[in-house]
């Protein structure tokens, strides 16, 4: 028997279009009970506010400049702390003089921008631009920029373990079975190792601690056997999976997770274009609320190039703004749409550091249409428009 139950009036599809705004709000992520409600207004548009961090916004990390960016001993920037989860930027162009162990967090590094020989205790990676790697908590690994300038890497940091997505193919129904994770690239072992002295750097419960050897133990370890711990694989070999009438929910783009579903990592390819048309079908997603803050990083926008590597944080405190529009259907061959979107939706509440806000774009009302949706301003609902020319008659 279906649970589904309808009040007032439903004028269309949950996937269609017209003159209603759309808003799903959901519990539990994505995951749990859910309704789709139909608006005259949007309550993602709110007049004023009191704290920029009950609202939506966007940095350009494009601007900012950690320390490893100019000095090889130096780190990462952190950009984003919550309960259990951090996520940084770095910039490094020179090798890690020493090797590194992170014993309080899990990591996903995303390659934003770059070549790397990543070094591992189970071997070696080649990594570069659209790659992410699984690294454990306590993993000992050293990162080598095969060149200086333009290297990009965020780095979400979790306490919860860091899995494949697959697992929720057991519990829910709407995870995506098309992720081939026979793509996995795994460190080769080295097995021939360096007499050298090396520094290990170990981020031990906030701190930084050292230690020293006599050799190098990422170059010791002749073989391994278990579970694939450390890998990698690259956000284009995730297919972009859409429906006959639109929208898919982003669970539909997750790879890696918590076990606990505290988080996920989604892979945000282009949808396929919706052959339904409207009211049925839509291009683009409703606004929607939940108990989980999101996280959108712009990896690829070619129709938007100036968004390369915007960040955005869009928190549990007021709707996330959606961009429907009636279907459109190219004319004559189509060419590869150049888009990607990094997402990572988590349980934490999340607060943008101090060195973060000097990045953070300017009038996030407008700026979410134009920088996290890539599209031209005239998408923009009316309320947007109406605001954004308030502003500037004042």
């Amino acid at each position: 028997m279906a649970s589904n139950i309808r009040k007032g009036v439903v004028p269309r599809a949950v996937s269609g279009i017209s003159e209603h705004l759309d808003e799903v709000f959901t519990i539990s992520g994505f995951f749990g009970d859910w309704v789709h409600m139909f608006r005259s207004r949007n309550v993602g548009f709110p007049k004023t506010w009191s704290s920029d961090d009950v609202m939506y916004m966007g940095a350009d990390t494009n601007v900012l400049a950690p320390t490893d960016q100019d000095d090889p001993a130096g780190a990462p920037m952190a950009l984003l702390r919550g309960d259990g989860i951090v996520v940084s930027l770095s910039h490094r162009s020179d090798p890690m003089p020493f090797v590194e162990s992170n014993a309080d967090f899990h990591q996903i590094r995303f390659y934003h921008r770059g070549e790397f020989l990543l070094e591992t205790e189970l071997g070696r990676l080649e990594v570069r631009a659209g790659d992410f790697v699984v690294i454990p908590k306590g993993l000992l690994y050293r990162e080598t920029p095969r060149y200086r300038d333009g290297n990009v890497v965020l780095v979400f940091e979790t306490q919860q373990p860091v899995v494949p997505a697959e697992e929720l193919w057991d519990s829910v129904g709407l995870a995506s079975g098309f992720v081939d994770y026979s793509t996995m690239r795994l460190p080769e072992p080295v097995g021939e190792v360096a007499n050298v002295d090396t520094e290990l750097r170990v981020r031990f419960r906030g701190q930084l601690q050292t230690l020293t050897y006599d050799f190098d133990p990422l170059t010791d370890v002749i073989g391994w056997v278990g579970d694939p711990i450390v890998f990698c694989m690259n956000v284009w070999d995730i297919p972009g999976l859409g429906s006959s009438h639109g929208f898919l929910p982003p669970p539909l783009g997750a790879v890696l997770m918590a076990r606990d579903k505290s988080f996920f990592f989604n892979v945000m390819a282009p949808k396929p274009f919706p052959n339904v048309p409207a009211p049925d079908g839509s291009f683009g997603a409703p606004a929607h609320m939940n108990d989980y803050e999101e996280i959108w990083f712009n990896h690829v926008a070619d129709q938007a190039p100036h968004t390369d590597g915007h960040l955005w944080r869009l928190p549990t405190s007021l709707p996330h703004p959606g961009i429907k529009r009636p279907p459109f259907y190219p004319e004559g061959p189509v060419e590869r749409i150049q888009e990607m979107k990094i997402n990572f939706d988590c349980r934490a509440g999340l607060e943008w550091t101090e060195s973060a806000r000097e990045a953070l774009l300017p009038d996030p009302q407008i700026s979410l249409y134009t920088s996290i949706g890539g599209t031209h301003i005239g998408v923009v609902p009316d309320e947007a428009l109406r605001y954004a020319k308030g502003k500037a008659d004042a």
